[in-house]
């Protein structure tokens, strides 16, 4: 099974590192100094990172190693924190992009192809008036999870707008993106028969990557897109005081 490729697992696969920065002290510090960052309070910035470094090096053989080592994981930790939707946990669109053109270059190296979806979330903008933005933000989130458990290890996921989601999936068979739409949609149907309300509905568009003719991962989002946005229009009426809420399910799986 390859390598998990959504959220920080992503970036350190990508760079062939096994760094790990799920560390909750870690994801502390980053939390406080990104707000004295954004405050522009320089001497919370600096005690915050003296307390750091003091920390780490407290009976350290090598101080200035463990100094370094300090910084060099808070570096990563920082990174990813500014590559990652806060809500769902998947990539943010900054993060996607990187980590999916990387990938990109290696499996035209591999000769091997991928799938693009596009993933739009069906009637958030009706959930965010009518229902609350707390109602809007429960369908993101769940979403994100109806990805993760429908794609597994096996793919990038982002979170690119506001209700937009794009998965690269590499793969060796043709017809592999019917089945991955196939699990979206089960997923789909487990999420909404536990009751949760908004239920779950979204369209999808597919671009192939084909590595003999090779393009960037913006072209194949806008392939996509394209894509779906014929599905969506075909699924979802244009009447907003409509929504079909009560279906929920994927087009075309």
């Amino acid at each position: 099974m390859d390598t998990p490729m959504f959220g920080s697992a992503a970036f350190f696969g990508a760079l062939g590192s096994s760094r790990s920065i799920e560390d909750s002290d870690s994801a502390a510090l980053v939390q406080h100094l990104n707000s004295a960052a954004v405050e522009g309070d320089r001497e919370r910035v600096r005690g915050l990172l003296m307390q750091l470094l003091h920390c780490r090096t407290q009976g350290a053989k090598e101080p200035l190693q463990a100094q370094v080592a300090a910084l060099e994981h808070l570096f990563y930790a920082m990174r990813t924190m500014a590559t990652t939707d806060e809500l769902t946990g998947v990539y943010n669109r900054r993060g996607f992009e990187w980590v999916a053109n990387r990938v990109l270059r290696l499996l035209c190296r591999e000769r091997r192809g991928a799938v693009l979806l596009y993933v739009d979330v069906d009637n958030l903008k009706w959930v965010n008036d009518t229902l609350g933005h707390a109602a809007g933000d429960r369908l993101l989130m769940a979403t994100a999870g109806v990805l993760r458990a429908a794609c597994g290890d096996s793919a990038i996921i982002g979170r690119i707008g506001g209700d937009e989601f794009a998965l690269l999936v590499r793969h060796s068979l043709a017809e592999e993106h019917t089945v991955l739409r196939r699990r979206i949609k089960d997923a789909i149907a487990q999420c909404n028969a536990a009751g949760h309300i908004p239920p779950l509905s979204m369209s999808i568009g597919v671009a192939e990557f084909d590595h003999l003719r090779p393009v960037s991962v913006l072209a194949l989002m806008e392939r996509a897109d394209r894509a779906m946005y014929v599905e969506k229009t075909r699924r979802v009426p244009l009447d907003p005081g409509r929504p079909r809420l009560a279906s929920a399910a994927v087009g075309g799986g």
